[in-house]
Order: structure tokens, then C-alpha cells, then sequence
């Protein structure tokens, strides 16, 4: 035997409420941008196939965090092919294919000033070989992005990054818990010049 229940529209109302507020909210943050994501175009190919100085231009970067939490970054990325004098001075030193500089146009990068610099003995942005990091490293309480590139092609090259935040460690306000190193995938979409 079914028995049916009438229930008053403000009791339905209110249970409906209590029960979507009971749920766990989707996680905050904006979402990755549709130019940008995890998935690379089909004329893609692996960095090897690749010269480095072949990504020598100027880039839109943009940076998905995904963990801890999510969020997006994005610079104007530029890169540049070392003269013949910044070449014979990095003999015997780090292999440099690459140099260049970050301006960031969103996101937090505050903690990455180093990345904007434009001096070519300490470059803000080095590549060498499908590496690419960002900002200064060598300092204890340096910040810096390793950027891994995974996919080139004629409009940008793709990856995965993680940042390096020195000494510092983040830690949850609620929990108290160590938070792991922010960390995500990029996009570089190399900017085209109208004439």
C-alpha cells in the first residue's frame, strides 16, 4: 500500500533550502581560460623535435593553478636569443638557449618580482632546452617557476609548472596543515603583430 504525504509548499520550500545548504560548494576560483587548456592543438609536436631558439618572440603566458586551490595568472612573456657576448660569458656556466622577462598582467606576482628583470646577466626568464624558469634562482628566499614545456607548435608552446617559493611554506589558516607547493599547467600563445 502507498501512502501519500501532502506536504505545504513552504515546508517542501524549506527543506529544499536546508538540503542545498547542506551540500559542499563548488570550488572557487575562476575558471581556466578557453584558450588555455590542459589539452594541446593537434599540429602540436614534443619540444625535442624543436630548436629552442625557434620560441625566441613575445608570448601571452598564462598559468592555471591547480593546487592548493585554483587560480589564474597571465604575463607578457618575452624571449630573446643571447648575443655572441652573453653566449662566451655563460661558457662553462648554465646552459642558456634563451633569455627574457615577465610582464604580469594578472593574478598574484607579487612574491616574483625577479621575473621582470631585463638584464641580461640576470635575466628574469632563462630557457635552456625545454626548461623555462622564472624568476631568480640561486637565493634561499628566491621565488621562482620551473616551467616544463611538453608541446610546441607554430602559434605556442604548452606545459606544466611548479613554483619554488624558497624558504616560505604555506600553511591552512583552518587546519594548520603544510600546503603543497602551488603548481598547475601554462600556456604560452605567442602574439601576432598586425602591420
Amino acid at each position: 500500500m502507498v501512502r501519500r504525504v501532502r506536504w505545504p509548499l513552504a515546508g517542501v520550500l524549506a527543506a529544499a533550502v536546508l538540503a542545498g545548504g547542506c551540500r559542499p560548494a563548488p570550488p572557487a576560483g575562476p575558471a581556466p581560460s578557453s584558450s588555455c587548456g590542459p589539452n594541446v592543438p593537434e599540429n602540436a609536436q614534443h619540444p625535442i623535435t624543436s630548436r629552442p631558439a625557434g620560441l625566441a618572440g613575445d608570448y601571452d603566458l598564462i598559468e592555471v593553478r591547480t593546487q592548493p586551490g585554483t587560480g589564474v595568472s597571465s604575463g607578457r612573456l618575452h624571449l630573446t636569443p643571447l648575443d655572441s657576448i652573453a653566449r662566451a660569458g655563460a661558457v662553462g656556466g648554465a646552459v642558456r638557449d634563451l633569455i627574457g622577462w615577465l610582464e604580469p598582467i594578472t593574478g598574484d606576482s607579487s612574491w616574483r618580482p625577479e621575473a621582470g628583470s631585463r638584464d641580461p646577466d640576470h635575466p628574469g626568464a632563462v630557457l635552456a632546452g625545454d626548461h623555462l624558469v622564472l624568476g631568480q634562482t640561486g637565493g634561499f628566499d628566491g621565488h621562482v617557476e620551473r616551467l616544463t614545456i611538453t608541446a610546441v607548435a607554430p602559434d605556442g608552446f604548452w606545459g606544466w609548472w611548479k613554483a619554488e617559493p624558497g624558504w616560505e611554506i604555506a600553511v591552512d589558516s583552518v587546519s594548520r596543515r603544510v600546503l603543497p607547493d602551488p603548481a598547475g599547467y601554462f600556456c604560452a600563445l605567442r602574439q601576432t603583430h598586425k602591420r
